[in-house]
């Protein structure tokens, strides 16, 4: 029996609406006094903890914009983050495990959790992606290039993406990040403006190679 797997929730929108933009809507209020299965992704902004934990030894002032070490998912994954990144959106439920941040320099960093089993090969897993990208509308624009995080390996794609518009889809571009370790999969995707992510590769570099998955 083939194993459940999570497709990474990709609801792009234009970069003025996620400044704009609250959270998304969710179930009757009433529903948030059940605790049990709706304590999980409320960003009400006065206690974040709960999706993003300090920590400390990743923590980068020397170079601009500064950076500051955090736990996400649990604490399943590590890295450093510019200090200037807010929480857009995040979820801990299980199966779905998710953290969205927005960047004041106009782009969107995500990581999302793939239920995809550890022992398959490269090929099903990405395989897997890619199917998932074609089938959301999206298209792969290169091959994948191999790479590597702090303590698990990858590929880099480069694809572009639909976003709703009043008219026709606009093809937003992103680049993405397929990470595996021996515990689990992972998608890190980079939602951003104009031909090339230049102006931001430093700071997207700087989460990506301190990037460290238990």
């Amino acid at each position: 029996m083939s194993p459940l797997r999570f497709t990474a929730p990709f609801a792009l929108l234009p970069l003025t609406a996620w400044i704009a933009a609250g959270c998304a809507s969710g179930p009757d209020p009433i529903a948030f006094q059940n605790e049990v299965f709706y304590a999980y992704d409320q960003l009400d902004g006065s206690d974040l903890s709960r999706f993003e934990q300090r920590y400390p030894p990743l923590d980068l002032e020397t170079q601009a914009p500064g950076y500051i070490g955090v736990g996400v998912l649990t604490s399943n994954v590590r890295f450093s983050r510019p200090k200037n990144w807010q929480i857009r959106s995040a979820s801990n439920r299980p199966q779905a495990r998710f953290i969205e941040y927005m960047s004041p320099d106009q782009y969107l960093f995500a990581i999302y959790e793939r239920l995809e089993s550890s022992w398959d090969p490269w090929r099903t897993v990405m395989k897997r992606y890619e199917r998932d990208v074609t089938k959301s509308g999206g298209k792969i624009l290169a091959p994948p290039v191999g790479m590597a995080t702090y303590n698990a390996q990858g590929r880099a794609y480069h694809v572009e993406r639909p976003v709703a518009a009043p008219k026709e889809p606009l093809m937003s571009k992103t680049r993405e990040y397929l990470v595996r370790s021996d515990q689990r999969i992972l998608l890190v995707q980079v939602v951003y403006q104009g031909e090339s992510m230049r102006s931001i590769e430093d700071q997207v570099m700087r989460a990506i190679q301190t990037f460290r998955v238990y």
